[in-house]
């Protein structure tokens, strides 16, 4: 498991509060000033690559639900 970066950390939090969701999803509860979507939905890529999400496709969108619970990224990288 790799440590996250300030960004994906950020993200990452609205993943654990929300759940499963879409990128809209994420950008309606990201804390002013929001990203473009274009920008979240990189992060979230890159969330998705690194194991902390996965991504199912319904169409032509991803619902994204995460793979790694926050105690146990909290436990690894924030000493518990």
């Amino acid at each position: 498991m790799e440590k996250l970066t300030a960004p994906e950390e950020i993200v990452m939090q609205i993943i654990w509060q929300k759940g499963p969701g879409f990128i809209k999803d994420y950008l309606e509860a990201h804390p002013e000033p929001r990203p473009p979507y274009t920008t979240l939905a990189s992060v979230v890529k890159n969330l998705e690559r690194k194991g902390f999400v996965k991504g199912r496709k319904y169409g032509t969108i991803l619902e994204y639900t995460p793979q790694v619970s926050d105690k146990v990224y909290k436990k690894k990288f924030m000493g518990g």
